[in-house]
């Protein structure tokens, strides 16, 4: 099974602090029991990264890249790179669903999931659930 991981879900997680974090700790350690392939892309690490350097420091976004590296070196989490067939999936959502503001960001995690049929993101976006994929929590 594969799960794609947005920024809000690996901020939360990540974040004591963050309203989210008690759910968003919860879906990892249950994804991760089930032994489920944790799916991201260069854009959403992009994102997370500077999210965690703006709202804490440097510091924890660093090791929040540590932590990818462990994760992809262990084999559960998959970094998936954003490349031309992605783009041009994620443009057309973007004109689909332009009326959403979505970012660049969500709908090339959204071209993602179609074009590799990973069936479900753990997200706190409401974007998803929008544009009818199967979300966590």
């Amino acid at each position: 099974m594969k799960v794609f991981v947005d920024t809000g879900l690996w901020f939360a997680y990540l974040v004591r602090s963050d309203q989210h974090h008690h759910e968003a700790a919860q879906v990892m350690l249950s994804l991760q029991a089930e032994g489920t392939l944790l799916i991201t892309s260069d854009l959403i690490l992009s994102e997370t990264y500077t999210l965690l350097m703006r709202k804490l420091n440097t510091k924890a976004a660093l090791q929040f890249l540590d932590i990818i590296k462990q994760q992809v070196e262990e084999g559960f989490t998959e970094i998936i790179w954003v490349d031309k067939e992605i783009l041009q999936e994620a443009r057309r959502l973007l004109e689909k669903f332009s009326d959403h503001s979505l970012t660049l960001a969500d709908a090339t995690s959204a071209a993602i999931l179609r074009l590799n049929n990973i069936p479900r993101i753990a997200t706190f976006d409401r974007h998803f659930k929008i544009m009818r994929f199967s979300s966590l929590p």
